[in-house]
């Protein structure tokens, strides 16, 4: 299970959400700005020490922007080898 927390303007996700779907791997996609999203996504950026997007969760673990990866290609490879294991 791939949760991704987005905004709508951030390039950064879109890029993310390309390959994904170029890939075929399935998520859900949060938008952080909706207000049924917020509480959710505060505990989840609280948990990954981060604010910022995009921010994954793959199964248990979060993927953070700057703290789990540097790239959107790494974050991408994360995601793919945390859903096999």
């Amino acid at each position: 299970m791939v949760k991704l927390y987005t905004t709508e303007s951030c390039p950064y996700c879109k890029e993310l959400k390309e390959m994904y779907d170029k890939e075929g791997i399935k998520y859900e996609e949060v938008d952080i700005n909706l207000d049924e999203n917020e509480e959710e996504y505060d505990e989840v950026a609280k948990v990954g020490q981060s604010d910022s997007v995009p921010l994954v969760r793959v199964n248990n673990q979060i993927l953070a922007a700057e703290i789990s990866f540097k790239s959107i290609n790494e974050a991408f490879e994360l995601t793919k080898r945390f859903l096999k294991a």
